[in-house]
């Protein structure tokens, strides 16, 4: 009832604003239109046939409904990363030297510079592998078991009570 005098009252109040009559007497005015209304809309909801007796009563039943959701979690981690590892090769490399021979000869002396080949290592990174790094999406499906509470009518009867049962959808 509430709802219709408060409803009634605004739209008084409104109407009374538009016609320059003061806002106080068009709220007042509202509010008993809108608390007549609300007598003749039940008067005539009660008299189609909606009148429940005095002595019935409705017991509602519920039962418990899933929500199921997805989160998304962290379930790992994976670090990837690179590790030298040294090893020693052995590698085989004829080299040229230069010796020196004297036959008999004059007793003069000589200078010849003798030349021999030195190994030089120079190491330089070479790409020899490359290794790729993604992520993808699985879809698995997993069955999820829960038990849920249902209410339901127990009616006990003593001596001799009669009952009658009717089926009237919710």
């Amino acid at each position: 009832m509430a709802k219709y005098l408060i409803i009634g009252a605004i739209i008084g109040a409104v109407i009374g604003w538009l016609m320059n009559v003061p806002i106080s007497g068009g709220a007042v005015l509202g509010a008993a239109v809108g608390g007549m209304s609300y007598t003749f809309t039940t008067k005539r909801n009660t008299s189609n046939g909606d009148i429940t007796e005095a002595n019935e009563e409705k017991i509602q039943l519920k039962e418990e409904q899933l929500d199921i959701r997805k989160n998304r979690i962290q379930t790992g981690e994976v670090n990837v990363h690179k590790e030298v590892v040294e090893e020693d090769k052995t590698f085989t490399i004829p080299v040229k030297r230069q010796e020196l021979v004297v036959e008999a000869g004059d007793e003069e002396e000589y200078r010849i510079p003798l030349k021999e080949e030195q190994i030089e290592i120079n190491k330089q990174p070479v790409k020899v592998n490359e290794v790729t790094l993604s992520k993808r999406q699985v879809h698995d499906v997993e069955q999820v078991t829960e038990t849920i509470k249902k209410e339901e009518i127990d009616v006990d009867t003593e001596g001799d009570a009669s009952i009658i049962e009717e089926d009237t959808p919710l």
